[in-house]
């Protein structure tokens, strides 16, 4: 068995051919040395290491060998240099042989073919890799093979031939074998493919009728690929645009509806400020809001006072202004006339619904009574609910005497507890303070 070295062929430079078949002994280091043992053999033209169960090339091996023309290394063990996850990446040696007319790399156990494996081998005319686990190939393969003649795929696990891995590569074609392959029989595997051999006059393709056979699906199990029904596809094809519409939709309204589900509040919370930006706020008139010197009767539990005061109270920022019974109560001035002078004054009464406030009975017996008094004596739609709780109709509706469905859906507030949307709930309270109070007939 020969063993090679960085020496080997120094003192034979102008050799041609170097056949080297079933004779080194790849236990050494071998092929996997720089520099290679070829680099001082820039005559060489015909290169055989085929039989060696080589396993380990150097990317540079071929460096230099700018005259080779043919190089054999069929039967051998290079699988896992071409695999993307070859630590390193995969080893790219045929990058020096930018001439070479004929590649044999049968029976390597080859299962993928990485990027950039045969760029620039715009000379080859005969590849042979038959034999391999080939199966997906990347689409830019074989872009390069410009002078392509021979191309033999056969018995790989290939199921699928797609014009943009092989129209360049067999425009030009004249012999062709890819017999023995497990073929999907299949308008979106083999359409283009059986097409383009009924149509092709120029390229040989032997035992096409016998060896060229579906194996999947079980309609076309073990038939020959030449019986696929190319017109059943056509057939296809205006279904399949409805397909893709139809699930388009469907995902734009999944998608659609799952924005809405999450993200509705935000969704509304940057359309209102569009819309206020340009109606403002209010569609009340302004005699309407020169009646009254409160915005809004604010009616709420004890407990609830803090709350009021962090998030209602920021809001006479914004040029609104509200009665609090503990903070702007008149000395001197009987509680009951107090409330009602200051309803009167007020364009909205504003409830913040609690558990609280339902089970407080001055709230229930006389603010709440006297609230709905003041709307239904003055024809006016002015009572706005704001819910820190989730509180049932029926008991609003037997603590407060008001339901949801007396009130405009605008009118209607609910407290979520999320800093982040504190500035939308502002913004949805100053629209319902900004809310006409006339009736809509």
């Amino acid at each position: 068995m020969v063993r090679l070295s960085t020496t080997s062929f120094v003192n034979v430079p102008n050799l041609r051919v170097l056949t080297l078949g079933k004779s080194l002994n790849t236990t050494a280091e071998g092929l996997d040395v720089d520099p290679s043992p070829f680099k001082p053999l820039l005559n060489l033209t015909f290169l055989d290491l085929s039989n060696n169960n080589i396993a380990n090339i150097r990317e540079s091996m071929l460096e230099g060998l700018v005259n080779l023309k043919v190089l054999k290394l069929q039967h051998n063990n290079l699988a896992r240099l071409w695999k993307s996850v070859n630590p390193g990446g995969p080893v790219l040696f045929l990058k020096g042989a930018q001439n070479l007319m004929s590649l044999q790399m049968d029976s390597n156990g080859l299962d993928e073919i990485p990027d950039g494996a045969l760029r620039g081998l715009s000379n080859l005319s005969q590849l042979s890799l038959g034999y391999n686990l080939l199966n997906s190939l990347k689409g830019s393969v074989f872009n390069d093979l410009k002078s392509l003649q021979v191309l033999r795929l056969q018995k790989n696990l290939i199921t699928t031939v797609r014009p943009e891995v092989f129209k360049t590569v067999m425009s030009n074609l004249s012999l062709l074998v890819m017999d023995k392959n497990p073929f999907d029989c299949t308008c979106e595997s083999i359409l283009w493919f059986v097409t383009w051999l009924n149509n092709t006059n120029m390229t040989t393709v032997p035992d096409l009728r016998d060896q060229y056979r579906c194996n999947t699906p079980l309609a076309y199990f073990n038939r020959s690929i030449m019986d696929f029904d190319t017109l059943s596809c056509k057939d296809m094809t205006p279904f399949q645009a409805l397909y893709i519409l139809s699930s388009t939709a469907v995902m734009m309204l999944i998608a659609t509806a799952l924005l809405v589900r999450f993200q509705g509040w935000r969704i509304q919370f940057y359309w209102n400020i569009l819309i206020n930006r340009t109606l403002g706020f209010s569609d009340a008139k302004v005699e309407e809001g020169r009646e009254f010197t409160y915005d809004a009767y604010i009616i709420h539990a004890e407990e609830d006072s803090s709350w009021v005061e962090r998030m209602v109270i920021p809001l006479e920022n914004e040029k609104c202004t509200f009665y609090l019974e503990d903070r702007d109560s008149v000395p001197g001035m009987s509680q009951l006339e107090s409330i009602v002078d200051n309803m009167r004054k007020s364009r909205k009464i504003l409830f913040v619904i609690t558990e609280s406030l339902l089970n407080d009975p001055w709230c229930r017996r006389f603010k709440a009574h006297h609230a709905l008094h003041q709307v239904i004596e003055a024809s006016r739609d002015s009572v706005v609910l704001v819910f820190l709780q989730d509180v049932h109709d029926y008991k609003l509706s037997r603590s407060l005497f008001i339901r949801r469905g007396m009130l405009r859906k605008r009118c209607i507030l609910e407290w979520h507890g999320h800093k982040e949307r504190v500035p939308a709930f502002h913004q949805e309270l100053l629209i319902a303070l900004g809310m006409t109070n006339r009736l809509r007939d």
